[in-house]
């Protein structure tokens, strides 16, 4: 798709869903807007427990990085795998099990319990649990909604997505407040992440769209030729393998904003860490604006020149963010980082299910994913490194080089194969 080609509607084409009105959309969105609040309270304690515990950001990058890190083992087979279950069993069983692991390590904390071994274990088990979920999470859309709608629905979850990163974090800094000392803080703070998966395990519990899989019994291909056949199709498939590349540099670069952030607030502003939470709320708040905007965007951009403008919006917050000279000026870099991602993450979703075969949707969206995913521990753990060697100020100056490189590369590209 060349930049700036817009998307023209089939005046035969019917009228939008009112997804309101569709019960199983509703209700995956509303378990991935509860589960995902309490992801995102976790997702700020954690650092801020590791670096408060530790006083190194390279630990809390690591250690952040540890959920993440099994989809690089596991989201190939797992791929393959949970295309031949039911992904109601699993997605219900994933939110399940984390609830248990979550609120163990909860009551540990709250006990007394201080090791950051055992917080470390935890994350990683949460982290391959979420593999399996995570895949089949990511593809049930197609099997409740019209492609046509998958756009418009794709929105809706980039919104919700950044009005968690609002919530998340406001309620993460209030949480750790309660406690009569940080660890005991978090332990409040992981037992509230607990009771969502809960509520999530529920409801879908209460699906009725059939999820189970669509390969008829005794025809299944065997699972390694299952594997080799998605790594091919994306490997061969020159579009879907520019954007999986593209998308791992993003995500790995986007990944360490909230801890350069919270880096930032801490050495030059000397910001506590109920300070920091409310801050990351108000900047993540711009997220929810963004949502707003997707539609827009790509009907008037097209998928490459949203690709444009999210990487140059994140590169000028970053720069805004590396040569703030006030709290103001970094919160602002920051709101415009997050701005931009919901319309970048829906669109991409959107045009990437529209060319996978259907058939093949679990597979490869797994290997795209698994990029994606990559990047978190990769961005998380090497930034750490670069984090404590170059100040937060010059790295983030390194992470807007990274954004603008990636943006142009990727519409040179794009350019050459049209």
């Amino acid at each position: 798709m060349a930049l700036g080609k817009t998307t023209v509607r089939d005046p035969d084409a019917p009228p939008p869903l009112n997804l309101w009105r569709v019960r199983d959309f509703v209700i995956v969105w509303w378990a991935q807007v509860t589960s995902r609040v309490g992801t995102q309270i976790s997702q700020f304690v954690l650092p801020l427990l590791v670096l408060g515990a530790t006083g190194s950001a390279s630990t809390a990058g690591l250690i952040t990085a540890l959920e993440q890190l099994p989809y690089v083992v596991l989201a190939i087979p797992a791929g393959a795998l949970v295309e031949r279950w039911n992904k109601q069993v699993v997605m219900t069983v994933g939110n399940f099990v984390r609830a248990v692991l979550f609120g163990l390590l909860a009551g540990y904390l709250l006990a007394g319990g201080t090791s950051i071994v055992l917080i470390a274990a935890t994350v990683l088990c949460s982290g391959v649990v979420y593999v399996f979920f995570d895949v089949a999470n990511s593809t049930v859309f197609p099997r409740i909604l019209p492609a046509r709608e998958l756009a418009r629905a794709s929105g809706w979850v980039e919104g919700t997505t950044a009005l968690t990163e609002v919530l998340g974090p406001a309620l993460g800094g209030a949480l750790i407040g309660l406690g009569s000392t940080a660890m005991t803080g978090a332990g409040y703070a992981f037992g509230a992440d607990a009771l969502t998966y809960v509520v999530a395990g529920v409801g879908v519990l209460c699906l009725r769209t059939p999820l189970r899989p669509a390969e008829a019994p005794g025809v299944r291909v065997p699972l390694r030729a299952s594997i080799r056949e998605g790594v091919a199709h994306l490997w061969h498939h020159a579009e879907l393998r520019r954007l999986a590349l593209a998308n791992f540099l993003n995500i790995a670069a986007l990944g360490t904003v909230w801890l350069s952030f919270m880096t930032l607030m801490r050495s030059e502003f000397h910001a506590d860490s109920s300070r920091t939470g409310l801050l990351l709320a108000l900047g993540a708040a711009s997220g929810v604006l963004g949502s707003f905007c997707s539609g827009v965007l790509h009907r008037r951009l097209g998928t490459y020149g949203v690709m444009l403008f999210t990487g140059l919006g994140w590169t000028a917050g970053e720069l805004i963010m590396a040569l703030a000279p006030a709290t103001w000026v970094a919160e602002a870099g920051l709101a415009l980082a997050l701005w931009v991602a919901p319309p970048y993450f829906s669109t991409l979703y959107a045009h990437r299910m529209t060319i996978i075969p259907q058939s093949m949707h679990t597979r490869i969206n797994s290997i795209y994913r698994l990029l994606a995913q990559a990047g978190l521990p990769v961005g998380l753990s090497v930034g750490g490194v670069l984090l404590e060697a170059l100040g937060a100020r010059g790295f983030l100056g390194l992470a807007a080089a990274v954004f603008l490189a990636t943006a142009v590369t990727v519409q040179v590209l794009a350019r050459r194969a049209d």
